[in-house]
């Protein structure tokens, strides 16, 4: 660990170990701790404190944790959890500072690998944030397309490098709010047309528009596009053989998709009410064996993040009404506060817009919050 920092990955795998000597301490105030945090780590709210130059109390705070720990200090981006560590060893602990903080905790993917019988569906999980992304392949001769892409291209890169994939399609469902995408940059990266449905971005870059009127051919696996408007006016979903939906926002495994994103209040309800005809209509009639492959996950603890439209259409209240004015009620009685920055967000993503990736990562700071419930 160089310079007292230790890497988000390295916390992962402290994580995802079996040991328990190590504990995660947060510095933030205790509001943005609740709102987003690592699971399983501590709130000590001493970034205020650190700001101020109010060491004594500081230390008292701080002085209240177990010394038998390997200390792991948090911020938002790294900076006054520096300090936090520091401080801590001269009170003789054994004290890093996670790099670049929750920042940095964006970074992390866990992957999980779907096989079905001529295709394979590729998770690719991003822990800090909620959003997940998707490779799909051919068993027959590896191509593939890349499903909402992040920030972070080279993940897509290095997976199908790894195991012999050849990309074909990089794709969006719609244009998000909540994080930047990556599309634009992996197709450019690698000499690819970059597609999402015209209605949802400006044309004032170069993309192909897709909507129902496309397939999507890989060796062996047919991709259906299918209109799924709700979420937004331009959400898109994909069937692959008629057994796996890859839906983006439009339902997520705790619920719909939020229908109210740089909408005014009556757009709201509008959204609300096509997003309920277009699962009556589309989604429903797909038969409850298809599974279910979202583009967030809130707080659900499944993986890999999917299940079957029958256990899903079991388990969420939201799918269960028996008229549409119910279900438009739930849906915009009690809407989450917005995601962070999500109308700068959605403005360079409607726009094609390719943008430094530290810039693009601070933007992103946060929670999603896409879900509607």
């Amino acid at each position: 660990m160089e310079n007292f920092l230790i890497s988000p990955k390295e916390v992962k795998e402290f994580l995802n170990g079996s040991g328990n000597g190590y504990l995660l301490v947060d510095i933030r105030e205790s509001d943005e701790f609740d709102d987003w945090n690592i699971k399983g780590s501590i709130n000590i709210p001493v970034n205020n404190l650190i700001s101020e130059g109010k060491f004594l109390e500081i230390k008292d705070k701080l002085g209240k944790i177990p010394k038998d720990k390997f200390i792991i200090s948090i911020c938002a981006r790294g900076i006054n959890s520096q300090v936090a560590a520091s401080i801590l060893r001269e009170m003789e602990y054994n004290a890093v500072s996670l790099e670049k903080g929750m920042k940095g905790w964006n970074e992390n993917f866990d992957i999980y690998k779907l096989e079905y019988d001529d295709f394979v569906i590729v998770q690719l999980v991003r822990i800090g944030k909620g959003c997940l992304s998707y490779i799909v392949y051919s068993k027959i001769d590896g191509s593939a397309a890349v499903f909402e892409p992040s920030i972070f291209i080279e993940e897509y890169q290095d997976y199908a490098k790894a195991n012999g994939l050849a990309i074909k399609y990089v794709i969006d469902t719609h244009a998000h709010a909540d994080h930047f995408s990556g599309g634009m940059d992996l197709a450019k990266k690698l000499n690819l047309g970059y597609y999402v449905n015209e209605i949802d971005v400006d044309k004032v870059f170069l993309f192909k528009p897709i909507n129902s009127s496309n397939t999507i051919e890989l060796n062996g696996v047919k991709i259906e596009v299918l209109d799924t408007p709700g979420h937004t006016d331009g959400s898109v979903s994909f069937l692959v053989n008629g057994k796996a939906l890859l839906c983006g926002d439009l339902l997520l495994l705790e619920s719909p998709g939020r229908p109210d994103l740089a909408r005014t209040k009556a757009e709201t309800t509008e959204g609300a009410e096509i997003l309920y005809d277009t699962l009556q209509n589309v989604i429903f009639k797909l038969g409850d064996s298809v599974d279910i492959f979202p583009s967030h996950f809130t707080k659900t603890v499944i993986r890999p993040v999917t299940s079957s439209l029958g256990k899903l259409k079991k388990s969420s209240k939201a799918l269960n009404f028996k008229t549409k004015a119910e279900f438009v009620n739930y849906l915009t009685e009690a809407i989450p506060s917005t995601p962070p920055n999500y109308e700068t967000i959605k403005k360079f993503n409607k726009a094609g817009v390719i943008i430094p990736l530290d810039y693009a990562e601070d933007l992103e700071i946060g929670p999603n919050r896409c879900a509607a419930r």
